[in-house]
């Protein structure tokens, strides 16, 4: 009787081949739930010491458990209250808004501030320009026909977003408890599985990633909150309307490159158009120089110093990620720049010098 044929060769591919379409399947009927998924690793990276802190305080059999819920409880209150707060505030904001416009249309547009009505040679410029858009826009007893509707639509909108964030954050938060309660088992299983499918560089790569996330969360997030206080403080001393408010938004802004001057310009023009010209020229002042602390030395340091990179790859992440990712992407972003440079010494660390002495690469003769 002869043998049969070795198929482990064959076994193995088939092996693989399955693994694979198994792992595809799955990532296909979780695609809702991916970003949930991706958040909840991302959040239990970035307080990780902050649960080792309070799971000490926890003594007992059950421990764990009652770590991992009491922590998640009280990171979901303080990711879901403002989010409620914020887009309430929103929606009556968006109704007064309407109505100034529903008045503007019944009596006219208020005048521009005496400040910029005598500016030399722009002020009645201004004040006719500023007449002119109004007359331009045709806003008469149409716009109180339009503006109920408006109205309904606007809040149907913030409604569906309201909601689907909050769906998105239930879930994170649930992931989150269990990435908690399984957290020591995690850190034994994860970097064990990364080592057998890809080898040791895999483990050194899924290391690099992990820093990145802790630096940019380091980084960014708490850097935004620092902002975000700084300027809303300055907008509380300015006398600006809804200084909390804004000053969170100018937080959530402060994550994304560029995007602060957003805020805080918004802030000025509405200071400027109350009659507050000094007070509007002094937070356009003092946003503008936190900022430019912020981004060029403070942020720059603990992001770079923390991922071990360079401030371009950072800041390369940083957008690139957000146009692939959306804000998830603000701690994807440098993760996977810090594993595509870590990929990058390793090659040229292991390349072996020529034995002439001569560089690798002299290029063209000229």
């Amino acid at each position: 009787m002869s043998e049969p044929p070795d198929t482990s060769g064959t076994q193995k591919v088939s092996r693989y081949v399955l693994i694979a379409c198994l792992v595809g399947l799955g990532v296909w009927m979780l695609r809702r739930f991916l970003p949930a998924l991706c958040w909840a690793v991302v959040l239990a990276i970035a307080t990780s010491s902050l649960y080792d802190r309070w799971l000490a305080r926890f003594r007992g059999r059950g421990r764990q458990i009652w770590a991992a819920a009491t922590f998640t409880t009280l990171l979901g209150i303080v990711l879901i209250v403002p989010l409620v707060y914020g887009a309430a505030l929103a929606v009556n904001e968006a109704v007064s808004l309407v109505r100034a416009f529903i008045d503007s249309a019944r009596n006219g547009p208020p005048p521009l501030p005496i400040g910029i009505q005598e500016l030399p040679r722009v002020g009645t410029w201004l004040q006719g320009l500023w007449l002119e858009l109004f007359d331009d826009t045709g806003m008469t007893s149409d716009v109180f026909a339009h503006a109920r509707p408006m109205v309904i639509e606007w809040t149907r909108l913030v409604g569906v977003q309201v909601a689907r964030r909050v769906v998105t954050l239930v879930f994170t938060l649930l992931t989150l408890f269990f990435v908690y309660l399984n957290r020591d088992r995690l850190r034994k299983d994860v970097p064990l599985a990364s080592r057998r499918l890809f080898g040791h560089t895999a483990e050194r790569l899924l290391h690099r990633a992990v820093e990145a996330i802790s630096a940019t969360v380091d980084g960014i997030v708490l850097v935004a909150v620092a902002e975000g206080a700084i300027m809303g403080a300055a907008y509380a001393i300015a006398g600006a309307s809804h200084p909390v408010l804004f000053g969170a938004v100018t937080g959530i802004f402060a994550m994304i490159p560029f995007a602060a001057p957003v805020v805080f310009c918004f802030v000025a023009l509405m200071l400027a158009y109350q009659g507050s010209l000094a007070a509007a020229v002094s937070v356009f002042a003092v946003c503008t120089i936190v900022l430019f602390v912020a981004d060029h030395f403070v942020r720059p340091t603990i992001i770079g110093g923390g991922a071990r990179l360079p401030f371009l790859p950072v800041l390369l992440g940083i957008l690139g990620g957000i146009e692939s990712f959306g804000l998830l992407g603000i701690f994807l972003g440098p993760a996977l720049m810090a594993a595509l440079v870590s990929i990058w010494h390793g090659w040229v660390s292991e390349m072996p010098p020529r034995e002439d002495g001569l560089p690798d690469d002299p290029g063209p003769e000229p």
